[in-house]
C-alpha cells in the first residue's frame, strides 16, 4: 500500500506509477497530537507489561514533540523505536545497580527516553558558551533568549511553543566560520 507519494518519488519512478497513483488522490494522515500520543503509549506499556512514572512519560512526549519536526516523522513507529531505546537505557541503568537494588518490574525514568532530558535547564548558559568566542553576535543571543523564554513559559503552560517562536534559521557566513558550529549546537 502506497500511503505518501512525495514529488521527489514522482520525480525518480515509473510513469506508470504516478499514472496509477495520482498525488491529488492520495491519502494523507495527519500527526498524532501529544495527547494521542500519550494515550498510544500508555496502550503499549500496559500491552508490554512495562510502566513508567509521569515524569518519564512526560520527557518521551517532548522527544516525540521533537521529532514531529523532522521530515519522515513515523508517528506511532517512533513511539515503537522510542520505547526501545528506553528499553536498553533501563537495561544499562539496572546493570549498573547492584542486584539488590534492582526490580523485577520495569519503570522507566525520565532518563531511559533521553539521558540529556534536562538540557534546557542548562540552556541559557549554554548559548552563551556556543558564542563565547564569536564576536559581533550579542543581538542574536539575546534574540535567542528571548526565544529560549517563550518556549520554557509556554511550555510551563502546557502550550507548545513552535506556535509562539520560529523553528527554523538561516545561519550565513563564509566557509569554517561560526554558521555551521552554532547551528548544531542551538536547544530550546
Amino acid at each position: 500500500m502506497i500511503l505518501r507519494i512525495t514529488l521527489t518519488c514522482r520525480q525518480n519512478v515509473n510513469p506508470g506509477l504516478a499514472r496509477r497513483f495520482a498525488i491529488e488522490n492520495a491519502f494523507r494522515f495527519e500527526d498524532f497530537n501529544d495527547d494521542e500520543l500519550r494515550e498510544i503509549m500508555n496502550h503499549k506499556l500496559k500491552v508490554q507489561d512495562l510502566s513508567a512514572t509521569d515524569g518519564a512519560k512526560d520527557v518521551a512526549i517532548e522527544v516525540l514533540s521533537r521529532s514531529r519536526n523532522r521530515p519522515n516523522f513515523g508517528n506511532a513507529g517512533e513511539l515503537e523505536n522510542l520505547l526501545s531505546i528506553a528499553k536498553n537505557n533501563h537495561q544499562k541503568r539496572m546493570a549498573h545497580l547492584p542486584y539488590s537494588a534492582r526490580s523485577a518490574e520495569i519503570l522507566f525514568e525520565p532518563q531511559d527516553f533521553d539521558p540529556d532530558y534536562e538540557r534546557s535547564m542548562n540552556a541559557t548558559s549554554n548559548l552563551k558558551e556556543l558564542f563565547k568566542d564569536v564576536i559581533g553576535c550579542e543581538k542574536i543571543v539575546k534574540k535567542l533568549e528571548v526565544y529560549q523564554r517563550i518556549a520554557h513559559a509556554s511550555k510551563q503552560q502546557g502550550r507548545d511553543p513552535r506556535e509562539l517562536i520560529p523553528t527554523n534559521f538561516v545561519f550565513k557566513g563564509p566557509p569554517g566560520g561560526f554558521s555551521s558550529s552554532v547551528q548544531y549546537g542551538i536547544v530550546f
